[in-house]
């Protein structure tokens, strides 16, 4: 039999007027005029309309149980998310001096708060972004005739000319197109360079003795195109895999500043710069702290041929003579060779570099809140004013003494001991130390802060002060976009601030209803990972992004797809929303770094996990169609593009639309019927598919994490059109060791 919610009282506002009219008889029978133009009747259908709406409330079940309910679960509502991101800082009219900021800066977007992690000396520098751009290969016979007679005498055996651009890196002016450059692809000499400038108003040597011994910070962002990211099983200490790291080097310039006579001894040479890094730069976002050098080492070759700017490993030519009078030094930013996996690629993709830059999270503080006194009664609460509080953050003392944050108050100890420990709790046959006293718990979503029974956990003794110093934050607010972080308050004159990419990972916190549907999964999977389903429920609720789509599959590794690999799982997530690909959306690092941070704690040890965006296969369609007599054809050729390229969509295609079915293939007999359907189609005469290269197919297989992209539709009336006539070419690529080669900088066409 079914459980069904009692109804208190189910009377309408009309069934309540007519019962205080039918009582006026009985009270007060000098009352004659129920008319509703009479005062009284107006006073007795306003308390209608207010007991009505008490009686409503009662129906309900208040929020306050419904929490309740949740926390006897052991399932609290969600907390809102932070943002992150990272601020730039610049000392541009400020003294010339390092300038030292605390960390816990406080910083503004309009009125949304934002605190800086790391303490940060701002040097009174500009910075430009340089690599050396491969030419073109169209161009190399032009230059080639130029320029090969002029650095004839560079040439040794074994080696040749390659010619480049010096190309700047910009800061991102889109949220949507975040470049990267391949340090190891994209660059001659596979380094990136950072030129380090005095300011406009400032002499360089002046420049070089301030900035001499001092720390300079820069923040790394690796390309966010990134596809995948594993979690391998745990390992024990030193067993972990090797992986690359960035070098920081500037030039080792002799103490004169001159190059010696010999031309086989005039090359560039650079020392390492001792590095502090936050993270692992080539993985994820983060700061490196670069100690710089004495005065006499921040310098520059005095005498350089002009025939010799920026050959070999000498920095970039700089065509723009009044940036390449203010350079102080160079820094090469290039993969340690001897941190590369031996017989292994690293993939060294940089988005963005910058100095003076630190992280930044969305949130504000309280400092000193005072949250009562103890009542020395057994759990007693207190709440926090601002919420959602980071649990991490809080700082609570009682009477003046520290008490500290636990999960569980039934773990706690008792604050009078009665007899011998070994009584108390079976702990101590197998601990040293006691269980904690002083304690209490935290709902960081509402802010209640719980403290102990006295057999478990100590009472706050009556009359102590309760103080509690926090942060609290988060939600979508926090993401902002480009140069939107432009305020702050105690920011010495002088310096401004400026966040150079949006910021990311901010989500709301979850609601009541929200919470309340995820009860069985929760009493199913208990929020660990072990079958198909909880994977599938758990990374649905990953905050922090919108996830379109899940797939599971077990036992399958993404570079063996043939063979069952235990204890190995793969998870396909493909993103809500990609504004640079609305029809085939992919997951960058942001995102499966946030749903790997959700998934790794939550997992078995043992198990390996890949979460990876889907691999899409270039899809090409043609479909010759007639349309009905009398129909105007433009609009059914629109609907019929539209009804094939909804059908194949990752997310919404399909025949129970719900994204296209792994494993299944793209037939011409399938696509056939959905134009077809299409209201306005008299018939389809016919069509074809095929991938960019080939000809035409039947049908086009999917395996393993494969989905259809389809790139372009082409609907005419009659006949289909031929795919080559639509498709255009693919340039080839090419393969093979390149040669020993020495970097030579051309002229650009522009400048």
């Amino acid at each position: 039999m079914p459980l069904s919610i009692p109804n208190l009282d189910d009377r309408s506002f009309e069934q309540i007027v007519q019962e205080a009219i039918a009582r006026i008889p009985v009270h007060t029978p000098e009352w004659t005029n129920h008319n509703e133009s009479d005062p009284g009747i107006t006073l007795l259908q306003l308390f209608a309309f207010m007991t009505e709406s008490l009686l409503y409330r009662s129906n309900q079940i208040p929020e306050r149980n419904r929490k309740k309910f949740l926390a006897l679960l052991g399932l609290g509502v969600q907390p809102a998310q932070t943002a992150r991101g990272f601020v730039q800082f610049s000392n541009t009219r400020g003294p010339l001096a390092p300038i030292t900021l605390p960390a816990g800066l406080e910083l503004y977007a309009g009125n949304v708060p934002f605190r800086t992690q790391n303490a940060l000396a701002v040097q009174p520098l500009e910075a430009r972004i340089f690599y050396k751009s491969r030419l073109p290969d169209e161009r190399i016979a032009e230059v080639d005739a130029i320029y090969a007679p002029l650095f004839e005498s560079f040439l040794e055996p074994g080696v040749e000319l390659t010619y480049y651009e010096t190309k700047e890196i910009e800061p991102p002016t889109s949220e949507a197109v975040i470049p990267a450059i391949d340090i190891a692809a994209d660059t001659v000499g596979e380094a990136i360079w950072i030129a380090l400038l005095a300011r406009d108003a400032d002499q360089v040597e002046t420049t070089r003795a301030v900035i001499a011994n001092s720390t300079l910070t820069v923040a790394v962002l690796p390309a966010l195109d990134a596809t995948a990211r594993t979690l391998h099983p745990a390992r024990t200490e030193g067993s972990g895999q090797p992986h690359a790291a960035l070098r920081f080097e500037i030039p080792n310039v002799p103490t004169d500043g001159l190059l010696p006579p010999d031309p086989a001894l005039r090359i560039a040479q650079y020392r390492e710069l001792d590095a502090v890094s936050s993270t692992d730069l080539l993985a994820e976002p983060g700061i490196v702290q670069l100690t710089l050098p004495e005065a006499s080492a921040l310098r520059l070759w005095a005498n350089l041929e002009p025939s010799e700017q920026g050959t070999g490993d000498f920095p970039p030519a700089i065509d723009d003579t009044e940036t390449a009078e203010r350079i102080i030094t160079w820094l090469r930013v290039r993969v340690a060779d001897d941190t590369i996996p031996e017989g292994g690629h690293v993939q060294a993709r940089i988005s963005w570099l910058g100095i003076n830059s630190v992280p930044v999270v969305q949130y504000a503080r309280i400092v000193g809140e005072i949250l009562g006194v103890g009542t020395g009664e057994p759990d007693q609460s207190v709440q926090l004013s601002q919420t959602p509080v980071l649990p991490d953050s809080l700082v609570l003392t009682v009477g003046g003494e520290q008490w500290m944050l636990i999960d569980d108050l039934l773990a706690a100890g008792p604050e009078v001991s009665s007899g011998p420990v070994s009584l108390l709790s079976d702990y101590a046959e197998n601990e040293t130390t006691p269980p904690p006293v002083n304690v209490f718990t935290l709902d960081p979503e509402s802010g209640l802060v719980q403290f102990g029974t006295g057999l478990n956990g100590r009472r706050p003794p009556r009359g102590a002060r309760i103080q509690a110093t926090y942060d609290y934050g988060g939600g979508r607010q926090g993401v902002v976009g480009i140069g939107a972080i432009t305020k702050g308050a105690l920011l010495p004159a002088g310096v401004k601030v400026s966040n150079p990419l949006p910021t990311w990972g901010g989500d709301d916190p979850e609601t009541v209803d929200e919470a309340e549907r995820r009860i069985p999964a929760f009493l199913r999977h208990q929020d660990r990972l072990v079958t198909a389903d909880d994977f599938r429920d758990i990374t649905e609720r990953t905050p922090g992004v919108d996830i379109g789509r899940v797939d599971v599959l077990p036992l399958f590794h993404p570079d063996t797809p043939t063979t069952p690999s235990a204890g190995v799982v793969t998870v396909m997530v493909i993103p809500k929303y990609d504004p640079l690909y609305p029809d085939a959306p992919r997951p960058n690092k942001l995102f499966l770094d946030t749903v790997c941070a959700h998934l790794n704690p939550r997992r078995l040890v043992t198990t390996e996990v890949h979460v990876r965006g889907p691999l899409y296969k270039r899809i090409w369609v043609s479909v010759g169609i007639d349309v009905v007599a009398g129909r105007d054809m433009a609009p059914v050729h629109d609907a019929v593009r539209q009804a094939i390229r909804t059908f194949l969509s990752p997310l919404v295609g399909g025949f129970e639309e719900t994204g296209w079915p792994r494993n299944t293939p793209v037939d011409v007999s399938t696509l056939l019927a959905v134009a077809a359907r299409v209201d306005g189609v008299q018939s389809v005469n016919d069509m074809h598919i095929g991938l960019e290269t080939g000809g035409t197919l039947t049908s086009i297989s999917m395996e393993g994490l494969e989905l259809p992209h389809l790139i372009g539709v082409s609907v005419a009336s009659g006949s289909a059109r031929p795919l080559d006539t639509i498709r255009g070419t693919t340039p080839p690529t090419g393969d093979g060791e390149p040669p020993r080669l020495l970097p030579v900088p051309v002229i650009p066409d522009s400048c």
